[in-house]
């Protein structure tokens, strides 16, 4: 089964990078990737369904651990559109090498890898723990458009080609 059917069979839609990036409220300019060789360098990702910011807010004052856990676990979804944007499947994806998680935290709140494990533990639903990162859990006073989780992400593939970059205003770069 190819990651993308073990998706669907998931109940999971697949967010396609082109619809997202036509919708940029926080007005930021940044492509979406750079591959070198067999790694691909993403910019971060925030959760969004259907073309909106999705579960906004701060961690411990207005969402809870489990709100996070959700919103960091549909960011990965977003991500996984972004990969599949770029190398046009995702089971061209090896390794996610190196993933860090920014959880917009209230003053207390001291439970960001508990948010940030939404998102390894969809990879290892969809490809089994060969795909689990390194990674950071970091708290943060506040994201763009109050997002709930970004994430950072660099993945190592099998080399061939790349779509081009697409950029935060949905324009391809040329």
């Amino acid at each position: 089964m190819t990651i993308e059917q073990k998706i669907e069979a998931a109940g999971l839609t697949l967010p396609r990078l082109e619809d997202s990036y036509s919708n940029n409220p926080s007005g930021a300019k940044y492509v979406s990737h750079h591959a070198v060789g067999r790694v691909l360098y993403l910019s971060g990702c925030t959760p969004a369904k259907d073309g909106k910011p999705y579960m906004t807010g701060i961690l411990g004052v207005d969402r809870t651990i489990e709100e996070g856990y959700e919103a960091a676990r549909q960011c990965m979804l977003c991500y996984l559109g972004l990969i599949k944007y770029a190398l046009g499947d995702l089971d061209r994806m090896h390794r996610m090498l190196h993933l860090v998680g920014y959880v917009n935290s209230g003053p207390d709140f001291v439970d960001q890898p508990r948010v940030i494990n939404g998102a390894v533990d969809l990879l290892v639903e969809l490809y089994g723990r060969r795909l689990m990162p390194t990674r950071a859990a970091i708290g943060c006073r506040g994201l763009a458009v109050n997002h709930s989780v970004e994430l950072i992400a660099t993945v190592e593939f099998d080399g061939g080609s790349v779509a081009p970059a697409l950029a935060r205003d949905g324009t391809v770069l040329d």
